[in-house]
C-alpha cells in the first residue's frame, strides 16, 4: 500500500471492553471474537471520523477466536477510503522467523487528553515465528522489546490490543487474539487472516493472498519516492495552444485538464454490449482487470495512461477506481521502448521503460510487486511497434502476464493496428474510445479556456490579466456558439487533440476557423511555426532565423524518415544526419547554421518536436508527423512510393493525407491503383481494407473524376453490408458519402444491426432518415442498436427524426440533453437513465404514461424517489443508487404496480420489513452485491423462504 499507510486500516472496537480491529472494507471489520462476544452492542470507531458506528457480528469462530463485524453504515467516508485501495493480505510461506513485522492497535494504556479518554495508536515491532503455533493454526509473534508496563498497574500493557492487525510490511497477516501467560509481554498470538477468510462463507471478498517469505522495508520507502516521481512525470499534460504553446506554459496538471472520455466494450463476437454502449472509461475499467483500448490518433489514449499512472500510485483515484489505488504502475511507452533497440523489457527493466527518474529500486523489487498481484501494467501504443514486430510484442506481454496472472493491464492501440480478439486469449476485453459527444466538446472548451485563464494569471500583471480573462470569456462563448451552429466544425472537434487545436486557433485568429481536416492541420502548423517567438519577444537562439517555410522543409525531412523507417522517434545523430542531407539543397540555411544548431532550434522553438532525456527526439503527436510526411511525399515527387504500402494499416493516415496534398493527376492515380490492388486480392478482409481506403482517399478530395468516383462507389457497394463492428466503423468514417450505399431495410438479408451501427455514427439528416426506415420496418429487430446509437447523434434531432413514434421498446439516457427529450418520445415502455440527476430533474423529464420499467444507474445525487408514485404503470425497478438505497425505498408510499425490483451495488442489508408495504405486488427481488459486501447472514433470515413469508406469498429471490 503506497498511500494511506497501514494505520489507516486500524479501528477501535468497543464491546464489553475495548479492543482493536482492522478494516476489510467500508463497513467490514475483522477483530478477535472475544472482544465482541457477550456484548449486547458492538461499536467501532475510526480516528478519521471520531464517531462510533454500531455493528453486528456476521461471523465468529470460537477456535480461531476471530470475528467479522458488519457496520450499519460506512466506518469511514468514501473519500477517506478511496486512497487506501484494497487491503493487502498474505500468509507466511517459510518456516524460519520472519522479522520486521509490526502490530498496530489501541491498547488501553495508550491514552491522551485531559481525562485520559482519547485513544492513541501504539506500534510494536516484532518477529513472526511460523513454527511456534503451527499445530494450533495460530500466528505467533515475538516482540523485539517487551511492552512497557506501568509499575504497580494491575492491567496488562497489552490490554485492548486484541483484534489488532499483524502486518508484514504493508501486508495483513492476522489479528491479535491473546497474550500467553508467563511470557513477560514478549509473546503475542494471532488468528491468521488466510484461515479466517477460508472459514468465512458469507462475504464477497476475493483477495490475492501474497506468499510472504521476507519483509523488505526498503521497498515501501522506494515506492513512496516512486509515487512522487510518477506524479511529477505523468500528472502534467500538454494542452495544445495555451499561450501559443510555450514549452513550459502548455503543461497543465491533469486534475485541471483531464476529461473523462466515453468508450464502449465489445462482446466476444466483437459487437457492442447490449446495454448503454457509451460509458465513461472509468466505469468500464472498474470491472475489467485487463483491457485493450482502441482509439484514433488524438483520442486521448496516452492522456488516460498518464492519468491512471499518476493517480493510482498516489492513491488519488475516486471510489469508482479505488481498487487501483495503491497498485504500482509500470508505464511502457512502446514507441520509446522499441526505439531503444527493438527489445521488450524484462521484469527488471520495467521501471526504466517509462520516463520516471527513479533508478535505485531495491534488487528484485519489480518482481516482488508483480508476484504479489500489485502491478498495474500500462502499455501505451502497441501500434507504434512495426507491424512485423507486433506478434513479438504480443508474445512478450502474454508471457509476462502468464508469469504474473494477477497483474492488471491496460494496453492502447490504434483501431485497426491489430485484429479483433488479438489479446482475448490473455483475458483482455476490447474497449473503443468514442468520439467526444456534443456535451463533452462543450466541457472540453470550458476546461481549455479555464486553463488559459489560469495561464493569464500566471503571466500577466493584474490589469493585463483582467483584460485577457475578459477576452477569453468572450472567445469561449463565441466558440461554444460556433460549435453548436456549425456541424462541420463540431465534427472536427470530436477528439481532444483536434478540439484543443480548434480552441487555440480560435483564440489566435479571433474567431476565424478552418472547416476541413487539412486546413485545420495547416493552420495549426502555421500557428506553431510562424511568428510565435516574435509576437512574444523571444530572441532567436544563436542568431538563427528560420521562417515558417524553412522550418516546414526541415521538419518534413525528419517526418518522412520516421515514416519510411516505421519508427516513432530518432536519436540526435539520426536527426542531424537527416537535416544535413536536407540542408545540402538549402543554401540559405546552410550559410547561417549547422545541422546540430538547426536541430536545437527546431526542438526549442518549433513547438512540434520534443526531446527525451535518453537521446530520443519525436514529434509532439503522430498526427503532425504523418501530415508533414505526407506533404513531403508530395513535394519531393515520391507520392507513388506510397503504393508500396497500400495494404499496411500503419501507412493509412499518411496515404489519405498525401492524397489531400497531391496534384489531381497523382491523387487519381493513387486511387485507381488502390482499387486495382483490391480487385486482385482474394480475401474479404484485404479487399475490404483496400477498397475502403480508396474511398477514404476519394472522399477527402474536393473534386474527383466522376467515372473514377463511380468505380470506387461500386466497389464499396459490392462489399456491403458491413459484417462486423470494425467494418461498421470503417463505413461510418466515409460519413455522408456512404449513406446512399448502405442497404435499406429489406434490400439485403442479415447484418442489419451493423448497417444501423454505421448509420448512427454518421451525423446527417439522410442517415437519420434511413435509420427511421429501419426502426419502422416490421421484419427487422434493430431496436437495441438504434437506441444505443442515440449517444452518437445530436440529441434533439435524433429524438425527433428517428426515435419519435418508432416503436422502440427501451431507451438508454446518458446525458442531460437526452433526458430533456423524453417528454417528446412517448410511449417508451423501458427507460434506463445512467448518471447523476436529482429527483426533480427526473420527475420533470421521465414520462408519466406508458413507462413500465425504470432503471437508475450510477446516480449519486438523488435524495428521494417520490416521483415514482406518479408513474402508475410502472411494474419493474432497477436501482443503482447511493448508500441508503433501502432508506430511500422504505420512505415511499406504496407502489402496488411494481412486480420486479432489482437493487444493485448493495454493501449491506438494512431492515427489509418495510418492503411489503411499499411493494405489495412484488413477485421477484434481485439483490446484487458489491465485492466486499456481506452475504446474507443466514438464508433463513434473508432468502426466498424468509422474504416469501414476509410478503405472505412465494417470492423469487436472487442474490448475485
Amino acid at each position: 500500500m503506497i498511500a494511506g499507510g497501514v494505520a489507516d486500516l486500524v479501528v477501535a472496537v468497543l464491546g464489553e471492553g475495548q479492543g482493536s480491529g482492522v478494516l476489510l472494507g467500508l463497513n467490514l471489520v475483522l477483530t478477535a471474537r472475544h472482544v465482541a462476544d457477550g456484548s449486547g452492542v458492538v461499536e467501532v470507531i475510526h480516528p478519521s471520523s471520531r464517531r462510533p458506528v454500531e455493528c453486528e457480528v456476521i461471523w465468529a469462530d470460537e477456535v480461531l477466536d476471530a470475528a467479522l463485524l458488519r457496520a450499519e453504515s460506512a466506518v469511514i467516508s468514501a473519500e477517506h477510503a478511496a486512497p487506501l485501495g484494497r487491503p493487502r493480505v498474505g500468509r507466511v510461506a517459510l518456516a524460519s522467523p520472519l522479522s520486521h513485522c509490526q502490530i498496530v492497535g489501541f491498547p488501553q494504556i495508550q491514552r491522551y487528553g485531559d481525562q485520559g479518554d482519547d485513544l492513541e495508536y501504539e506500534q510494536y515491532r516484532g518477529t513472526v515465528l511460523p513454527m511456534a503455533g503451527r499445530m494450533r493454526n495460530v500466528l505467533v509473534c515475538e516482540l523485539d522489546v517487551p511492552a512497557a508496563d506501568e509499575r504497580g498497574s494491575e492491567v496488562s500493557p497489552l490490554a485492548g490490543l486484541s483484534g489488532a492487525p499483524v502486518f508484514a510490511g504493508a501486508v495483513l497477516l492476522g489479528v491479535v487474539t491473546q497474550v500467553p501467560r508467563s511470557r513477560s509481554h514478549f509473546r503475542i498470538e494471532a488468528a491468521p487472516i488466510d484461515a479466517a477468510m477460508t472459514s468465512v462463507r458469507r462475504i464477497r471478498w476475493n483477495p490475492t493472498f501474497e506468499e510472504i517469505t521476507d519483509v523488505h522495508p526498503k521497498d515501501e520507502l522506494f515506492e513512496a519516492r516512486y509515487a512522487k516521481d510518477l506524479a511529477a512525470q505523468y500528472r502534467k499534460t500538454e494542452i495544445f495552444g495555451i499561450e501559443e504553446l510555450g514549452r513550459t506554459e502548455s503543461r497543465w496538471d491533469l486534475d485541471t485538464a483531464y476529461l473523462s472520455l466515453e468508450a464502449e466494450a465489445a462482446t466476444p463476437d466483437g459487437r457492442p454490449e447490449a446495454r448503454p454502449s457509451a460509458q465513461r472509461i472509468e466505469s468500464l475499467l472498474k470491472t475489467r482487470p485487463r483491457a485493450l483500448l482502441r482509439g484514433q490518433a488524438g483520442a486521448g489514449k496516452t492522456t488516460l495512461v498518464w492519468w491512471l499512472a499518476a493517480h493510482a500510485a498516489n492513491g488519488t483515484l475516486n471510489m469508482k477506481l479505488a481498487q487501483l489505488n495503491g497498485l504500482v504502475p509500470f508505464v511502457i511507452p512502446m514507441r520509446e521502448v522499441y526505439a531503444r533497440g527493438g527489445r521488450f523489457p524484462a521484469v527488471s527493466e520495467l521501471l526504466s521503460a517509462g520516463r520516471v527518474i527513479s533508478d535505485d529500486a531495491p534488487e528484485g523489487w519489480a518482481g516482488r510487486v508483480l508476484e504479489a498481484g500489485r502491478g498495474l501494467l500500462l502499455v501505451d501504443g502497441l501500434d507504434e511497434v512495426p507491424p512485423e514486430e507486433r506478434e513479438k510484442a504480443r508474445r512478450w506481454l502474454s508471457a509476462l502476464l502468464d508469469r504474473y496472472p494477477e497483474t492488471r493491464c491496460l494496453a492502447t492501440v490504434r483501431p485497426d493496428a491489430v485484429e479483433e480478439d488479438w489479446l482475448r486469449s490473455e483475458g483482455f476485453t476490447e474497449l473503443t474510445l468514442l468520439p467526444m459527444s456534443d456535451e463533452d466538446i462543450q466541457s472540453f472548451v470550458t476546461a481549455w479556456h479555464n486553463a488559459a485563464r489560469l495561464e493569464a494569471e500566471r503571466v500577466y500583471d493584474a490589469h493585463r490579466c483582467g483584460d485577457e480573462r475578459q477576452l477569453l470569456t468572450s472567445l469561449e462563448q463565441d466558440l461554444a456558439h460556433q460549435l453548436r451552429q456549425n456541424p462541420a466544425l463540431r465534427d472536427l472537434a470530436r477528439t481532444p487533440l483536434l478540439c484543443a487545436v480548434i480552441c487555440a486557433l480560435h483564440r489566435r485568429r479571433r474567431g476565424l476557423l478552418p472547416t476541413t481536416r487539412w486546413s485545420l492541420y495547416r493552420a495549426a502548423l502555421a500557428m506553431l511555426l510562424g511568428g510565435r517567438d516574435a509576437a512574444r519577444g523571444v530572441p532567436h537562439p544563436d542568431d538563427i532565423s528560420l521562417d515558417s517555410d524553412e522550418q516546414h522543409a526541415l521538419l518534413q525531412r525528419l517526418a518522412i524518415w520516421l515514416v519510411r523507417t516505421e519508427q516513432q522517434q530518432m536519436t540526435h545523430e539520426q536527426a542531424t544526419q537527416q537535416l544535413d542531407l536536407a540542408m545540402r539543397d538549402m543554401s540559405q540555411i546552410r550559410t547561417q547554421t549547422t545541422p546540430e544548431r538547426a536541430l536545437r532550434f527546431l526542438v526549442a522553438r518549433s513547438g512540434l518536436l520534443q526531446e527525451r532525456t535518453d537521446d530520443a527526439i519525436q514529434f509532439i503527436h503522430r498526427t503532425f508527423q504523418d501530415f508533414l510526411a505526407a506533404k513531403e511525399f508530395h513535394e519531393s515527387g515520391y507520392v507513388l512510393e506510397l503504393l508500396n504500402h497500400g495494404g499496411d494499416e500503419a501507412w493509412r493516415d499518411v496515404i489519405v493525407l498525401a492524397v489531400g496534398h497531391a496534384t489531381r493527376t497523382d491523387a487519381q492515380l493513387l486511387i485507381e491503383r488502390l482499387v486495382q490492388f483490391g480487385d486482385v486480392v482474394e480475401g474479404r478482409e484485404e479487399k475490404w481494407y483496400l477498397h475502403v481506403l480508396a474511398a477514404q482517399c476519394a472522399t477527402s478530395l474536393l473534386s474527383l473524376d466522376a467515372a473514377l468516383m463511380e468505380v470506387v462507389r461500386g466497389r464499396v457497394r459490392a462489399l456491403l453490408p458491413p459484417q462486423n463492428h470494425s467494418e461498421a466503423g470503417d463505413i461510418a468514417s466515409l460519413a455522408a458519402w456512404a449513406v446512399e450505399l448502405l442497404p435499406g431495410p429489406g434490400e439485403k438479408d442479415g447484418f442489419g444491426e451493423y448497417i444501423v451501427e454505421a448509420l448512427t455514427r454518421i451525423r446527417t439528416a439522410d442517415a437519420r432518415q434511413k435509420l427511421k426506415q429501419f426502426a419502422l420496418h416490421p421484419g427487422i429487430d434493430v431496436g437495441v442498436p438504434i437506441a444505443l446509437g442515440w449517444i452518437h447523434q445530436p440529441a434533439e434531432e435524433y429524438a425527433r427524426e428517428v426515435l419519435a413514434d418508432s416503436g422502440i421498446y427501451s431507451l438508454y439516457v446518458q446525458n442531460s440533453s437526452q433526458l430533456a427529450q423524453l417528454p417528446h418520445l412517448e410511449p417508451i415502455p423501458s427507460i434506463i437513465v445512467d448518471g447523476s440527476y436529482t429527483a426533480e430533474e427526473l420527475d420533470a423529464h421521465l414520462p408519466t404514461r406508458y413507462v413500465e420499467v425504470i432503471s437508475l444507474r450510477n446516480n449519486r445525487k438523488i435524495t428521494h424517489l417520490d416521483f415514482l408514485r406518479t408513474r402508475e404503470q410502472l411494474h419493474a425497478l432497477d436501482l443503482d443508487l447511493p448508500v441508503g438505497t433501502l432508506d430511500l425505498l422504505t420512505a415511499l408510499a406504496p407502489l402496488p404496480s411494481v412486480r420486479r425490483l432489482k437493487l444493485n451495488g448493495l454493501r449491506d442489508y438494512a431492515d427489509m420489513s418495510q418492503l411489503p408495504r411499499v411493494f405489495p405486488g412484488l413477485t421477484g427481488l434481485t439483490l446484487q452485491l458489491e465485492e466486499g459486501a456481506a452475504e446474507p447472514p443466514d438464508p433463513k433470515v434473508l432468502g426466498a423462504e424468509a422474504l416469501g413469508a414476509l410478503f405472505g406469498r412465494q417470492l423469487r429471490v436472487v442474490v448475485q
